[in-house]
């Protein structure tokens, strides 16, 4: 009954073992037939985590992992027969198999003695009573010769076993006289018996632990591990609790807690036996662990202040600077969100510790005594971040960072008043510190963003198959969701079953959860083939959760201590990384200098730029390079400012210079007359008035002076720019005269038809002739140019044009009503 006062061991060591014991619940105690006296654990046959349900083949009674139909043991036999499943199963097992079910009393009623045989099921004297009868069989001699129960022998004399002894020669059971016996023969037995009878391992029987010699510290933690596991879902094996505990009666350990590492190495526990050690060590931690006593430590467990890892300052040298960065750190967390709270400050923390090592190595005192600190001593850590950077220890960016991190925690340890009287770092100088000047100029980019090249988006997605074949089905469709959608990795990961859903015009959404921002319940447009991935998904999650209510499913459920479907899968990372580490190079077109000329080579990709979150910098890319307009991209990306959303696409000034050079040379005015810039002077002359003497337009540029400073708003042509000397266009444009041309072909057509409207407004409306020529001889002319190239010269251009429009901010035009969203992967069937 829940609530009802545990009962308590005997002979508590310590108010840690009585702690212990009042963390475990009653309930879960019952659940595991749970007994002080008698120490075994039992597992239930029917519990969603540590149910072992009878196996399927008649005769056998062995529990079976959860969800298998048969037990290991009939698997095995299975395998050895050579017969198909079905006419194995149909044939019952054998009584003589029945050797782990566990220990039971002789045949005759009343005797308190073990048999000698599982498969007579009689004692030592009633058996060879039964030998020297004329009965045939057993059940002849029961029925026909009434015997006498005998008393027992008492327990065997092994600390871990619970059986009966089956002579009063032996001080053992059956199987532990035997044991002993074959070690005495082998050689393996170092004569100390009492040490044996301690150390000895208990007979293994199915569904139950023995915890019989162990403390009762060692006991109720072994138990309270055990009931966090369940609570957790987490399966946990009758045979590995049974290894876990006959190695902890090995090693003779008072508690979990006292075991390192190199120990269970020792004791030859495997990786899986090890991973629960350390669960259960880390259970015992937190079991009481407050945010007060947390705080006390050089290292905190983040789990009692409600967020995932750790924080470390061991590595902080001075005692009272560790101390106060403590004190920041405990005043900072609440303030702290999302998944990776513990990454985020400990790179902050990295910087004091950075200034801890240069106080060290350059100071006579090492930095202790905090009065005597000054400026100088700032300088030098400075100085120190910058010789570090310069010589490849970090890089610039973590040097920028560096600095403003420990002027932002020392600034704010002041504002604390942890400088004042009676505090820890009282005396502190007030020039110990950092301005906004001392902080560096943060590096330019060299990269265009973190996107990926079209050819390696498409060899990714040609091999998905393999990402599922090495993980499972739930990694693959995160993958292909990250890469549709744009999304943050953690995003996809936690999505809910229900995750599809419509707008009222029809269109198809992806329903998601902006856990960085706390904005919930976030809507993104989808493609079909997206939401089709979805839906297949949402089927077989449902089909694998039956029992499961729909609203408390997860699309990708975790494949690990998850029976009912309700938790996600953790980071795709690993998985991730795994699956492209085995993908062969993938060649994508670069251009590399080659004797003073520029070609183009195919060279392998850096896989290393290949990761879950590049995805989304695609996505803005790819959206960027239709056109669409920077206030709807940062509604896709569901950022708050734009400027976050820019750092997806921006294009680095070296590149688009150098982008801006080669469009220059195909450079052409209103009438197709090519316009030369051979003179290095002119060049540069060109990248300045690209920022500040020049206007885009819809198809080209504008270099009016009046509508260049009224933004493009003053235009007394009314922006028909073919017939403007001001007008610039240049073969980065192509696509959008080729569009202008359609445009007015169509707006042709329709004032030409049957369109309502006076003669003076379809004549003013109705594009000229002498334009439509215009802008078509523009177009034969720009691209007779091109075909002018080599292959190589055009695979230059072709990607120099890429660059400067994925710079041209000004010119992302809103999506027209009706245009769908692009696909990021425009090659896939529909």
């Amino acid at each position: 009954m829940i609530g009802a006062p545990l009962p308590l061991a005997h002979e508590l060591q310590d108010l840690r073992t009585q702690v212990i014991i009042d963390a475990l619940d009653a309930e879960f105690l019952s659940l595991v037939s749970w007994d002080w006296e008698s120490r075994v654990v039992r597992y239930p046959k029917v519990h969603p985590v540590l149910g072992m349900p009878d196996c399927e083949i008649p005769g056998c009674t062995k529990g079976t992992p959860l969800g298998e139909p048969v037990c290991v043991g009939c698997i095995g036999r299975w395998r050895r027969s050579g017969l198909s499943f079905e006419d194995f199963a149909a044939v019952p097992r054998d009584s003589a198999y029945h050797r782990s079910d566990g220990q039971v009393l002789c045949r005759v009623s009343g005797c308190q003695r073990p048999p000698r045989l599982v498969t007579h099921g009689l004692c030592t004297t009633h058996q060879a009573r039964w030998h020297s009868s004329s009965e045939l069989t057993v059940e002849d001699f029961l029925r026909n010769s009434p015997q006498q129960g005998l008393p027992g022998f008492g327990p065997c004399q092994v600390a871990a076993c619970y059986r009966l002894r089956g002579s009063e020669r032996t001080r053992y059971c059956e199987v532990h006289r035997g044991r002993l016996n074959r070690e005495r023969r082998l050689g393996t037995f170092d004569g100390d018996e009492e040490r044996w009878r301690l150390t000895s391992s208990s007979v293994p029987v199915n569904r139950e632990v023995s915890l019989r010699g162990l403390p009762d510290r060692l006991v109720a933690e072994l138990l309270y591990c055990l009931q966090v596991r369940t609570a957790r879902q987490a399966k946990t094996k009758d045979h590995r609790m049974r290894h876990i505990s006959d190695q902890l009666r090995l090693l003779q350990v008072p508690s979990l807690e006292m075991l390192g590492e190199d120990d269970l190495i020792r004791a030859g526990m495997v990786d899986d036996l090890r991973m629960i050690i350390r669960g259960a060590q880390t259970a015992l931690r937190r079991l009481g662990a407050t945010a007060e006593t947390e705080r006390l430590k050089d290292v905190w467990d983040l789990f009692v202040f409600g967020h995932h890892g750790t924080l470390t300052f061991s590595r902080i040298h001075q005692r009272p600077l560790r101390e106060a960065v403590k004190v920041w750190a405990y005043d900072e967390l609440p303030r702290r969100r999302g998944r990776h709270v513990a990454s985020s400050m400990q790179n902050m923390i990295r910087g004091m510790e950075q200034l801890s090592d240069s106080l060290r190595l350059q100071r006579d005192d090492e930095g202790h005594e905090i009065r005597l600190l000054s400026r100088t001593d700032m300088v030098s850590f400075c100085n120190r971040v910058a010789f570090l950077a310069e010589t490849g220890v970090f890089g610039a960016h973590h040097r920028v960072n560096v600095i403003r991190y420990v002027r932002r925690i020392v600034n704010r340890i002041r504002v604390l008043g942890l400088t004042g009287p009676g505090q820890m770092l009282e005396g502190l100088p007030a020039d110990f510190s950092l301005s906004m000047e001392d902080i560096p100029d943060e590096p330019e980019d060299t990269e265009a963003g973190r996107d990926l090249p079209d050819e390696v988006m498409r060899e990714l997605c040609d091999n998905f198959d393999l990402l599922e074949k090495m993980s499972n089905r739930e990694y693959r469709v995160a993958a292909e969701l990250l890469v549709d959608t744009g999304r943050r990795p953690d995003e996809i990961s936690t999505l809910a079953l229900e995750c599809l859903g419509k707008d009222p015009d029809g269109t198809l959404v992806l329903i998601y959860d902006n856990s960085k921002n706390y904005r919930l319940g976030r809507r993104l447009p989808i493609a079909k083939a997206t939401a089709a991935v979805i839906m297949e998904q949402q089927e077989r999650v449902r089909e694998r959760f039956p029992d499961t209510p729909a609203d408390k499913l997860k699309l990708l459920p975790s494949p690990v201590a998850n029976p009912a479907g309700t938790k996600p899968i953790g980071s795709i990372g690993d998985a991730h990384r795994a699956w492209v580490n085995t993908l062969p190079d993938i060649m994508i077109p670069v251009v590399v200098e080659v004797d003073g000329q520029l070609v183009t080579k195919l060279l392998p990709f850096d896989k290393s730029k290949i990761f879950p979150y590049a995805y989304r910098h695609s996505f803005a890319q790819r959206h960027a390079d239709a056109n669409v307009d920077p206030d709807v991209l940062m509604d896709l990306m569901d950022h708050r400012e734009l400027s976050t959303t820019q750092g997806y696409y921006r294009v680095s000034q070296g590149r688009r210079r150098e982008a801006v050079d080669r469009v220059t040379a195909l450079q052409f005015d209103r009438r197709g007359t090519r316009v030369w810039r051979k003179a290095q002077g002119l060049l540069d002359s060109e990248h300045v008035r690209r920022a500040i003497g020049e206007v885009a337009t819809a198809y080209g540029i504008c270099l009016e002076p009046h509508n260049v400073a009224a933004g493009g708003q003053s235009c007394p042509l009314r922006f028909r720019c073919i017939g403007c000397d001001h007008f610039r266009t240049d073969v980065s444009y192509l696509p959008d005269l080729e569009r202008y041309l359609s445009d007015l072909l169509r707006s042709r057509e329709r004032l030409m038809s049957a369109f309502e409207a006076d003669d003076w407004a379809r004549s003013e409306a109705m594009p000229s002739e002498e334009e439509i020529s215009r802008v078509r001889r523009l177009i034969n002319r720009v691209k007779a140019d091109l075909d002018d190239l080599s292959d190589e010269e055009r695979a230059q251009i072709e990607e120099a044009v890429a660059v400067v429009r994925r710079g041209r901010s000004v010119m992302l035009g809103m999506p027209r009503v009706g245009q769908p969203l692009p696909d990021v992967r425009p090659w896939r069937l529909p």
